[in-house]
């Protein structure tokens, strides 16, 4: 038995998005074309009508652009009927940013592990900054700071790279 797109957490949804679409746009058809098929007389007769119209027209409008902003939310992943999601892959490290992938690779060309000194002049980051990046980087387990006389040793843990 082959799924159909029904089956996916999206699929039903989708239907209701667009069911619901086409159903505002019939709405909003027939609420345009009612001010042309009313002839209303005299002046107490013609305010409250309008106020319901517009009342319709206004929550047609809002549900026809949650539908649009449904179908068309760039984050839904779209796939061909009849495939089934691909499971994803372990990866074997964490992404990392510019700078965090700076460190480790200037870690891994030194044998894991350097001064924090001479990391901080090979990268070209202020103190402040290597510092901070180092310390997330720590609490994220990339690296190990240890204390080494006046100085630190900055060393890549095996889950770094």
């Amino acid at each position: 038995m082959e799924p159909s797109a029904d089956d996916s957490p999206a699929g039903p949804m989708d239907s209701v998005a667009r069911t619901t679409l086409a159903l505002a746009g019939f709405m909003l058809f027939l609420l345009i074309s009612l001010p042309f098929a009313l002839t209303l007389d005299g002046p107490t007769g013609y305010i409250a009508p309008y106020l319901i119209y517009s009342l319709f027209l206004t929550s047609v409008g809002i549900i026809i652009g949650i539908s649009l902003t449904w179908l068309n939310d760039p984050r839904r992943q779209a796939r061909p009927e009849g495939k089934a999601p691909e499971p994803k892959k372990p990866t074997k490290s964490p992404m990392l940013s510019d700078d965090q992938r700076r460190v480790v690779d200037l870690l891994a060309a030194s044998f894991g592990s350097m001064w924090q000194a001479e990391l901080v002049r090979e990268s070209g980051f202020t103190d402040s900054k290597a510092s901070r990046l180092l310390s997330r980087m720590e609490h994220e387990g990339l690296i190990r700071r240890v204390r080494d006389g006046m100085g630190k040793r900055v060393e890549l843990m095996e889950n770094g790279g």
